[in-house]
């Protein structure tokens, strides 16, 4: 786990611009959620788990590249999964949640939720959770059907459903990544680029506080260097600052962009660095902002 979640604004060539600067440096990263990733190419533990997480290849990189779908957009499954696999064995009674009632919330609400529910996900199949899996992929179509994206959802959640019931973890661990790779897919087929990267800053928001979690309950600076990604903040610090005025006064975003820029001041340290007091203050800043996102006001 997930792990997402969320310049030409948005318009693309920011990310793009830094995906490709990033990568010029040597650098890979995995990423989406959570759900953010909110995408990115850390190898998982489950080798059978990677193929869903390949590039896309010809026209349809050309299209993601041109609708700002890179590889932080949608959660990124794969990020949080191998970043949940190095903090093994979780805490799960202390980091779970109860899943989100269904709420009369903004279009840009529901992507949150919905990035933060694929990172729910995440907890779940790490911690073997075999009676939380079919609640899971209940709401998972529940929530998808209001972002208008039930069809997609709605053919892996009986497989969900069915492999959790057997405890085959590395299956339900393909069939999530299966499941990001079609909601992605549908925001790129209705050229909604910007719900995808709020899917991504929710996934993202919700694995911190589970991996942040994970952390300050069995502390070591090796430990704490797992959360150290000082390019995934900067990168949402960022696209926070492109959405259109109406949602970026909105009382929700106003909060997640200043949590989110505060989470950044501890990140953007050197990894060696994160104290306890760092990690316990992401953790609280992070479950902060994962409250507000579910908050109905």
């Amino acid at each position: 786990m997930m792990m997402a979640f969320p310049a030409r604004a948005s318009n693309q060539k920011w990310p793009t611009c830094l995906w490709k600067t990033e990568r010029n440096r040597g650098k890979t990263y995995s990423m989406s959620i959570l759900f953010l990733s909110i995408l990115l190419a850390t190898t998982l533990a489950a080798p059978t788990a990677q193929s869903p997480q390949e590039e896309p290849l010809g026209d349809e990189e050309h299209e993601r590249e041109e609708l700002g779908v890179n590889p932080y957009t949608a959660p990124s499954i794969a990020r949080i999964f191998a970043q949940l696999d190095e903090l093994k064995p979780l805490p799960f009674e202390k980091l779970k949640r109860d899943f989100p009632s269904a709420a009369a919330v903004s279009r840009e609400q529901k992507g949150l939720i919905f990035g933060g529910l694929i990172a729910d996900g995440f907890l779940i199949v790490e911690s073997a959770k075999k009676n939380l899996v079919e609640d899971l992929g209940r709401v998972l179509v529940r929530e998808a059907r209001a972002l208008s994206v039930a069809d997609r959802v709605m053919r892996h959640s009986a497989s969900l459903t069915e492999l959790g019931r057997r405890g085959d973890w590395a299956a339900v661990r393909n069939e999530l990544i299966a499941t990001q790779a079609d909601v992605e897919q549908a925001m790129i087929e209705l050229r909604d680029q910007k719900l995808a990267h709020l899917i991504s800053l929710g996934g993202w928001l919700r694995g911190l506080e589970i991996s942040s979690g994970a952390v300050a309950a069995d502390f070591s600076a090796q430990r704490a260097k797992v959360l150290a990604q000082p390019e995934l903040v900067n990168y949402f610090i960022a696209e926070l600052k492109t959405l259109p005025p109406t949602t970026a006064h909105a009382p929700l975003f106003e909060r997640i962009r200043k949590g989110t820029d505060a989470i950044g001041a501890i990140l953007n340290k050197s990894p060696d660095k994160l104290t306890l007091l760092d990690v316990q203050a992401i953790h609280a800043q992070a479950r902060e902002l994962n409250l507000a996102i579910r908050r109905v006001e």
